[in-house]
């Protein structure tokens, strides 16, 4: 259903109108009986719909944009399942979610303006969520899956590889939504892991690390690491090679090396 709602620039808002990528995204993620499902951004309702002719339990629209919020109640208000919370998705509070102990699971078209705090803020809530499919721009979509090596390889990489599983399902084509958005789409899917793919010593002084380290990428670790690591033996004795920039370095050896420099 098109509405004649225009898409406000301030909330980056572009609204997908094809109703076959629609559907597409809602059967990636193979709903079952029972399933909460959380919308992040439902704008005209185009995926809400295909959400309430599943087998969800629950689904739970969080829209910042009161016309659009009026226009869901309109028209999904009747559906016993549906919840619409009117609101900057950023404020929310995750618990007020949670019913049980069942996790839940995350929808949506992202606004580009705000895709990475939204992703990190799924990242900080992780342990109530089961997954998640979003359409991200394909440049952030590039930088959560890519491998050690590569230019677009940062912190998102390392963080979102070492606490879930990240894949690039498929491309979405500009022409797909309303207005016409000047970059590439691409849907997203993360599995959280029930634990950090490899042991963590402590995860504040992870971030740290890699803040420090990837701030100055060109550089190389040992120079880098002064800065979080004041004891020069220390660094020498570390079993990593050290000559190496952060974009050299796997999931596996930033773990270790977190853990080797990670003052107990």
């Amino acid at each position: 259903m098109r509405s004649s709602i225009r898409p406000f620039k301030r909330f980056s808002q572009h609204f997908l109108r094809d109703l076959f990528l629609a559907r597409r995204i809602i059967d990636s993620l193979n709903i079952r009986c029972g399933d909460h499902v959380l919308e992040i951004g439902p704008g005209e309702g185009v995926l809400t719909e295909y959400l309430i002719g599943s087998p969800a339990e629950r689904i739970i629209g969080v829209e910042i944009d009161c016309r659009l919020a009026k226009l869901l109640r309109a028209r999904f208000g009747r559906h016993t399942q549906f919840e619409l919370i009117e609101k900057d998705f950023l404020e929310i509070d995750f618990t007020s979610f949670l019913k049980g102990e069942k996790k839940i699971r995350v929808v949506g078209n992202l606004p580009y303006s705000v895709t990475s705090p939204i992703l990190f803020n799924l990242l900080e809530h992780r342990s109530w969520i089961r997954d998640v499919i979003v359409t991200v721009q394909k440049e952030v979509g590039e930088r959560i899956t890519s491998p050690p090596g590569s230019k677009v390889y940062g912190i998102p990489s390392v963080l979102f590889q070492l606490f879930s599983e990240t894949e690039i399902l498929f491309e979405i084509p500009r022409g797909a939504f309303y207005p016409i958005p000047k970059v590439d789409s691409v849907v997203l899917h993360i599995t959280f892991l029930p634990k950090p793919r490899y042991p963590l010593a402590n995860e504040v002084f992870f971030r740290k690390m890699l803040k420090t380290v990837f701030g100055q990428r060109r550089k190389m670790l040992r120079n880098t690491l002064k800065g979080i690591v004041p004891d020069e033996e220390m660094l020498k004795k570390c079993p990593l090679d050290l000559s190496q920039r952060p974009e050299d370095l796997s999931i596996k050896e930033f773990v270790l090396l977190s853990n080797i420099f990670f003052d107990k």
